[in-house]
């Protein structure tokens, strides 16, 4: 008698593909930072932006700063937002920091800047460092994971500020840690000492300058390889077992479904259609969800534009993610 198979059963090959990509991708920002970033005084936003700059000024490694900056995001966002919403995104933090020290002058010191003189090429720093570390992020997001940073923070803001877009936060939060990272390397020195002249001033206005063209080309490279992080996927799932398919997307991914009546044409006979709205990092698991039920299913996945409505965007250009409603439940 043949064994049903168990929805959600442990998978060896999908554990050791998660780990295989996360291996890639810390790699990779081994690569960016070490390599173009960090020797290039180039500040991406956010705790990576935070990190790099308190290691020109203080020498301190740059991953073990990006893994203590995120500490208390990501206590905050478990604290409002829930342990499951945050679990992929410790997993990221550890993974992105980890690597970036351990491939560092400090360890292996296996990825050195390729310029004897970096100050000099900061142009192309800025235009490695900023591809790279989009390829490194766009591999964390193929498989549901994040590295924190600036999308914690900007989900901890919108709680006192609700009516503001998400996009229009993470924009503030990069453009301050870029400003601000750029101003404190080139008026600060290690000990303290103020510096402003002619020559620092010039220095401010190329880092800021170098550092959002960085952060232009890993935007750039983050929308070519995973089509954006907030846009949506629209899924057509055509099953026989399309009772159980939708009953477990509404319990593992917390998403609503609609059942639409169709008819096929080849056959004449009806179908049942499952109609379905997900985020762009929660594409894998749901293809998983439904292969694990109905070998035979027939998916299509379309990119929406813009999904407004609950789980979603509330309003334009705003991306939804609710914190966990406390307080005592009324009976």
């Amino acid at each position: 008698m043949k064994k049903e198979k168990t929805v959600g059963a442990f998978k060896p090959r999908e554990i050791l593909l998660d780990i295989g990509y996360l291996f890639i991708s810390g790699i990779l920002f081994g690569v960016a930072y070490n390599m173009f970033l960090v020797p290039g005084g180039i500040f991406i936003g956010g705790a990576g932006g935070i990190a790099t700059a308190l290691n020109i000024l203080f020498d301190l490694p740059t991953g073990t700063m990006i893994f203590l900056i995120n500490v208390p995001l990501v206590l905050l966002f478990w604290f409002f937002y829930g342990f499951r919403s945050c679990v992929k995104a410790i997993v990221g933090i550890i993974v992105s920091s980890v690597f970036v020290d351990a491939t560092g002058p400090d360890f292996l010191n296996i990825f050195r800047c390729p310029f004897t003189s970096p100050e000099e090429n900061t142009i192309l720093c800025a235009l490695f460092g900023g591809i790279v570390i989009g390829v490194a992020v766009s591999f964390m997001f193929v498989r549901g994971y994040t590295t924190g940073g600036s999308d914690l923070a900007a989900f901890l803001v919108k709680i006192p500020f609700p009516k503001v877009s998400t996009p229009k936060l993470l924009l503030i939060i990069d453009v301050l840690v870029v400003v601000v990272a750029s101003f404190a390397t080139c008026f600060f020195t290690a000990d303290g000492q103020f510096i402003m002249n002619e020559e620092s001033i010039y220095a401010c206005y190329l880092s800021i300058l170098f550092s959002f063209l960085a952060t232009f080309m890993f935007s750039s490279m983050l929308e070519f390889m995973n089509s954006g992080f907030d846009k949506t996927r629209v899924a057509y799932i055509f099953s026989d077992k399309y009772e159980t398919v939708a009953d477990e997307l509404m319990a593992k991914l917390e998403r609503g479904v609609t059942i639409l009546d169709g008819t096929g044409w080849y056959t004449k006979g009806s179908k049942k259609v499952i109609f379905c709205v997900v985020k762009k990092n929660e594409i894998y698991e749901l293809k998983n969800l439904v292969r694990s039920i109905d070998e035979n299913a027939f998916m299509i996945l379309s990119e929406a534009t813009e999904t407004i409505g609950q789980g979603f965007k509330a309003g334009i250009a705003d991306v939804a993610i609710e914190p966990k409603k406390r307080g005592k439940k009324k009976s």
